[in-house]
């Protein structure tokens, strides 16, 4: 019996998840890029660093979560992405946390966490040469306009691994704001200097420093 509810429940968790990607994906502003260059990591990687990070049952729960190997920073060196979901409900069903380690030069490696929305593989893209990670997250009110937001965005590393926010890379587009319609559909709402500070501070709180769960 507990294992068919574990299985009615990630089932659940599954379906949930595809169709809020499908929306996500309509609500996101149009973005000129391609798919970055990424190796995937073996199931044994995968679980192991899982394992070192997460408390859940891992004869289970790291088989929904994946792991690549890509040069971040433009330094020649292969880098590591760790996307695991949050296995919440409803909206949370559709959070990831995608652990980053990007070299770092004499330093070693630097360590990111950054938490999301439907965070996938697609997210790692090539603009002109660079690698960028596409960024979506769900917010509430902003100063004119009281309803639910998504917040597009891009990020990137530099040569110390360290994530920086890349959005003025392309001119206005982003942050890429927009209301969390019930039809789905990218239109950019006006943002006050209040809003934009407010997203920054938000970008900040989504972004921890350091390897979580131990070394």
């Amino acid at each position: 019996m507990k294992r068919m509810f574990s299985s009615v429940c990630v089932l659940g968790w599954f379906m949930v998840a595809l169709s809020a990607h499908a929306w996500m994906d309509d609500w996101a502003p149009a973005f000129n890029c391609t798919p970055a260059e990424a190796e995937k990591l073996s199931a044994a990687n995968v679980s192991n660093f899982v394992s070192k990070v997460r408390f859940e049952d891992m004869d289970s729960y790291w088989q929904y979560c994946e792991g690549y190997k890509i040069d971040l920073n433009g330094d020649g060196i292969k880098d590591f992405v760790y996307i695991l979901p949050w296995m919440g409900c409803g909206l949370a069903a559709c959070g990831y946390d995608a652990h980053f380690r990007v070299s770092a030069g004499a330093n070693g490696w630097a360590d990111t966490v950054i938490e999301g929305y439907n965070i996938s593989k697609d997210d790692l893209v090539n603009v002109a040469g660079k690698t960028y990670f596409r960024h979506s997250h769900f917010c509430g009110n902003l100063e004119k306009s009281a309803h639910n937001h998504w917040i597009y965005q891009v990020f990137s590393f530099d040569k110390n691994g360290t994530m920086i926010c890349s959005n003025s890379d392309f001119g206005k587009l982003f942050p890429a704001v927009t209301i969390y319609y019930i039809n789905p559909k990218f239109k950019q709402i006006e943002l006050t200097s209040g809003d934009r500070k407010k997203i920054e501070e938000w970008s900040k709180a989504s972004i921890r420093h350091g390897r979580e769960g131990g070394e």
